[in-house]
């Protein structure tokens, strides 16, 4: 049983990036290297970034309609991610996109779908640091609702679905039993990742601005795992441009 502490941390954020400040106006939090690069060719004034001590693998920086973003590659998983996003928050970050990919977990949602997470299950260990457990992390509700308006007319381009709802983040991939996709699909879950009620949980206890834009890549809710998505592929690469553009544009307007 996780013990939520009441007392002051030892180790403080502020302390660990000593002073540094962030460099952007906005965050893309990627778990992969596709979005830096297609942020090379959207934004202006492109240049590799160093975040000090914050644990990440690359990051950029660049201008768009005047503000500047940031778009750094995470390592998987929630204690690592959970980490950079604390340390980017104590250099002064307040506005954050995460975009991330996802197993469908309703018979509704399918591959190459778009997921933006309302509300999570908490099944990673990360946020039962910052929350009781009885609290349902949510993602910032401004920032959500422009990402919601930007998704919603590149989903209408590409031809797929945007959903809303529940998300469900666990820290064993390898069990996620068909038992839990069909008590969580029948409570409204949508689709599982390893970070997204983590990075809320921080995100709410840090009071910032964060929203997630989660792909569909496998389907979980099947007789069998369903998995179709290429990486190499036109359809693939398009879908990630498009959701990239939108979080930067989200970002923007934030």
């Amino acid at each position: 049983m996780i013990s939520l502490g009441r007392g002051e941390p030892v180790i403080k954020p502020e302390e660990w990036v000593n002073g540094s400040k962030s460099p952007c106006d906005g965050v893309l939090l990627a778990f992969w290297g596709t979005p830096l690069d297609i942020g090379k060719e959207i934004l202006e004034d492109v240049e590799e970034v160093d975040l000090g001590g914050v644990p990440v693998l690359r990051s950029i920086k660049g201008i768009y309609r005047g503000k500047t973003i940031c778009i750094v590659q995470l390592y998987f998983g929630a204690p690592a991610s959970a980490m950079a996003l604390e340390l980017l928050i104590a250099m002064g970050a307040r506005e954050f996109i995460v975009y991330g990919a996802a197993g469908a977990v309703h018979p509704s949602v399918r591959v190459y779908d778009i997921v933006v997470p309302t509300w999570g299950v908490r099944e990673e260990g990360t946020s039962y640091h910052y929350l009781p457990p009885y609290v349902v992390p949510r993602p910032g509700q401004r920032i959500t609702r422009i990402l919601q308006h930007e998704l919603g007319r590149t989903a209408e381009r590409l031809r797929v679905k945007l959903h809303t709802g529940g998300v469900w983040s666990t820290d064993a991939i390898f069990r996620e039993t068909r038992d839990k996709v069909q008590r969580y699909s029948s409570m409204g879950v949508l689709a599982v990742d390893m970070e997204s009620t983590a990075l809320m949980a921080i995100a709410m206890y840090r009071r910032v601005e964060l929203g997630i834009a989660l792909v569909i890549t496998d389907e979980l809710h099947g007789k069998e795992w369903g998995i179709k998505w290429n990486v190499h592929g036109d359809k693939e690469r398009r879908i990630e441009r498009e959701v990239v553009m939108a979080a930067i544009r989200t970002l923007s307007e934030a």
